[in-house]
């Protein structure tokens, strides 16, 4: 009898597991030096990706979804157009069956870029949604996950600028908050700002976590719990952005630091997993 109450007892808390995992939203932060990747997985089992890394970022990518059995990803998104955003795409695109493609609208002229186009043309059974300067877009994932994604406001920035026509991404589960800002550089942290709406619990630090004019006001207003930083050895973050976090109360993560980290919400809190 106790070895048949033993099972029954391990049978009851591996459910309880299987249900708790069934009833997260996960987001792992993947370690591609100072380049962004992020697969987002909502408790119904869709799957968001936001960037792609380098080119060898993109290799990395399939390399991993095909030992974790990933082979659909119901949406992509590219934030801009910079080679440790997009660069991977067009690897991506090749070998995993991608439902959606979401991406800026303005003019670039890159290798990458060039790659990413033409991988996207390639296939057939793939959306597209280009998204015009001042757009935005809102949509649901199973299980209760909100996602709104705003464009740049300016036509004016230049290609030394690009950086400010990156995609802003918000997610709402439950109580929770994230907020991935791309490259956003000083123009479009206040863009951001007047959009409202920055308060977060989970953060991607934008442009690397280097230093800019509105760094403290956009920190300050999206205030973290936890936060992480795509940097490298040669592009470390700006001491004063990490400052400023730890000053707040986040929790910083960065990827030359910490490698690969995976951040969990259950609606009611996040956490690192």
């Amino acid at each position: 009898m106790k070895k048949l109450a033993m099972i029954f007892a391990c049978a009851a808390l591996l459910l309880a597991a299987s249900l708790a995992s069934a009833q997260e939203l996960r987001v792992d932060f993947y370690d591609m030096g100072k380049a962004d990747a992020m697969l987002i997985t909502s408790p119904g089992g869709e799957r968001i990706l936001i960037d792609t890394g380098t080119n060898k970022g993109g290799k990395k990518l399939v390399e991993r979804f095909a030992r974790e059995g990933i082979d659909r990803i119901d949406t992509m998104i590219i934030t801009h157009y910079d080679k440790d955003h997009v660069g991977g795409a067009d690897k991506v695109l090749e070998e995993i069956d991608i439902g959606r493609v979401i991406m800026p609208v303005y003019d670039k002229e890159s290798k990458q870029h060039t790659q990413f186009i033409e991988a996207l043309g390639e296939q057939k059974n793939t959306e597209q949604t280009p998204m015009q300067i001042g757009s935005e877009m809102a949509f649901e994932l199973a299980g209760g996950v909100s996602v709104r994604i705003t464009a740049a406001h300016e036509h004016s920035y230049g290609s030394d600028e690009e950086n400010d026509f990156s995609l802003a991404v918000r997610m709402s589960y439950g109580d929770t908050k994230f907020l991935f800002a791309g490259d956003a550089e000083d123009p479009r942290q206040r863009e951001l700002l007047e959009e409202g709406d920055v308060a977060c619990d989970v953060l991607k630090v934008p442009y690397h976590g280097r230093l800019v004019r509105s760094s403290e006001k956009f920190l300050t207003e999206a205030k973290p719990k936890i936060a992480y930083i795509t940097d490298d050895e040669e592009d470390t973050a700006s001491p004063v952005v990490v400052d400023i976090l730890e000053r707040l109360g986040a929790q910083v993560y960065s990827s030359l630091e910490d490698g690969d980290v995976t951040v969990v919400s259950d609606g009611a809190s996040v956490s690192v997993k």
